[in-house]
């Protein structure tokens, strides 16, 4: 019968190299998956605030349309210094009558949209409202300011939209001039 053959090798003691570059290399993976989900959060963030943006904007501009839109249907306005009823006088204005335009003074040197009524902005206190979806978190305001009455019975305004996103900080003001023959 056959013996089994036994070598009897020195065995080497073990050294772990093996194990030390294992986790050497998924430490880095592990690295490189913070690093990829960091960089996919801020790509999303960026994504959902210019997507906001973009509505509160397409609000403003709407709100904006519809204060120009007003104008032709304004009869006998009154401009006021804290804009009630959304119809602000220029800053400095003096008290006056043009033509069935009556224009109150305004004793500031501050722009209607920028002006304070009571304890928030006028264009957020006394401003028109503008109806929107109820997935903004404030809905779209805006103010028509009188500029000036020409000699040729035509009349310049200036109109002023704010619009807010979802998100509260999400802010959009935008404005236009119009001039209409009275």
């Amino acid at each position: 019968m056959r013996r089994p053959c036994h070598l009897n090798h020195a065995k080497a003691p073990q050294q772990g190299f093996a194990l030390f570059i294992v986790l050497m290399m998924m430490i880095v993976i592990a690295f490189l998956v913070v690093a990829v989900t960091q960089s996919y959060n801020t790509e999303m963030r960026i994504g959902s605030n210019d997507a906001d943006r973009k509505m509160a904007m397409s609000l403003a501009e709407a709100a904006l349309r519809r204060g120009e839109g007003d104008i032709a249907d304004l009869g006998n306005p009154a401009f006021t210094q804290n804009c009630t009823g959304g119809l602000c006088t220029l800053a400095g204005a003096q008290a006056a009558t043009q033509g069935s335009v009556t224009i109150g003074a305004d004793s500031s040197n501050v722009a209607a949209w920028e002006r304070q009524c009571g304890n928030s902005g006028c264009l957020e206190s006394n401003g028109r409202v503008y109806a929107a979806g109820s997935e903004v978190s404030r809905p779209p305001r805006y103010i028509i300011e009188f500029i000036d009455a020409k000699t040729d019975d035509r009349m310049i305004y200036r109109v002023t939209a704010r619009a807010w996103g979802r998100n509260a900080n999400t802010v959009v003001t935008v404005q236009s001039y119009v001039e209409v023959a009275s």
